[in-house]
C-alpha cells in the first residue's frame, strides 16, 4: 500500500471523481495539489433512466419500502441504520419496510440478524434480497419509496447517482463526497448520530412537503453528472 501511495506521489497529473477525494488525495498522497483535478463522475444512464417509464410488476410483493444499496463493511455504516429504523414508531415500520440488496455473504446476513435482534426489530420488515442485477436494481431505485446512503466514507457514492436518475427520493450521510452528489444540507444527515438518522427518515415519511422536496432535489441533481460533463473538465 505504501509503495502504491509512493508512486501516486511521483505523477505529473492525478484525477479525481469528487472534490472530496482531490482534498484526500492532496492531504495523503503529498503532491502538488495543483496537479490534481476533480472530473466528477456518472453513470450508464441507458441501465437506470430507461426503467422509471417500465415499472416491473414483480416488485408488488414488496410494497412500500425504504432501499439500501451496498455492502455491509463498517465504513458503510449498515449497523447505524439498522438502529435508526428500528427506532421509528412501530406504524411507519409496517408500511415501509426495509429492503437490503448487496452480494452478502451467509456470516454477513447472520450478523445483520443478529443487530436486528439487538435493537429488536422483528424479522418480518426487513427483506434481505442480495446481489441483483443492473436491471433488477434499477427497478427497485424506481420503485422504492426512499433511498438512504449512510456510508462514514465515500470516492464518489456511485449509488446515490444512480437511484436519482432512476427517479428515487435519496436521503444521505452529510461526508465525504456524498454532500457534492445531494447538494442541500436539508437532506443529510450525520452518519455517526442514530437519532439524526432515524429523525430524518421519520420526516421524510411523514412531511409530504418535504418530501416532495427530497423527489424534486433529486430530479435536479441527476442532471448535474454526465461523462460529457467530466469529459469537458
Amino acid at each position: 500500500y505504501l509503495d502504491k501511495i509512493k508512486e501516486l506521489s511521483k505523477l505529473d497529473a492525478l484525477l479525481t471523481i469528487s472534490e472530496s477525494s482531490r482534498k484526500d488525495a492532496s492531504k495523503y498522497i503529498g503532491i502538488n495539489s495543483e496537479v490534481i483535478f476533480n472530473i466528477s463522475s456518472a453513470c450508464d444512464e441507458r441501465k437506470f433512466l430507461s426503467r422509471i417509464s417500465k415499472p416491473n410488476h414483480d416488485m408488488k410483493y414488496l410494497g412500500s419500502f425504504i432501499l439500501y444499496c451496498g455492502a455491509i463493511d463498517p465504513r458503510k455504516n449498515l449497523y447505524r441504520l439498522i438502529n435508526a429504523y428500528a427506532s421509528l414508531p412501530l406504524h411507519l415500520i409496517v408500511k415501509h419496510k426495509l429492503v437490503l440488496t448487496g452480494p452478502y455473504t451467509k456470516e454477513e446476513s447472520l450478523l445483520i440478524k443478529e443487530w436486528m435482534i439487538e435493537f429488536g426489530l422483528p424479522p418480518e420488515y426487513v427483506i434481505f434480497l442480495g446481489f441483483v442485477e443492473d436491471f433488477e436494481l434499477a427497478d427497485l431505485y424506481s420503485a422504492c419509496y426512499l433511498f438512504i446512503f449512510p456510508s462514514l466514507h465515500e470516492g464518489f457514492g456511485l449509488p446515490v447517482l444512480e437511484a436519482m436518475i432512476s427517479g428515487a427520493p435519496v436521503i444521505a450521510s452529510r461526508l465525504t463526497s456524498l454532500p457534492e452528489l445531494i447538494g442541500s444540507q436539508d437532506f443529510l444527515f450525520d452518519p455517526y448520530d442514530v437519532k439524526d438518522i432515524s429523525s430524518l427518515i421519520y420526516k421524510s415519511l411523514t412531511n409530504k412537503e418535504f418530501y416532495e422536496a427530497i423527489c424534486s432535489n433529486s430530479r435536479e441533481r441527476s442532471k448535474i453528472f454526465s461523462w460529457k460533463n467530466t469529459c469537458t473538465k
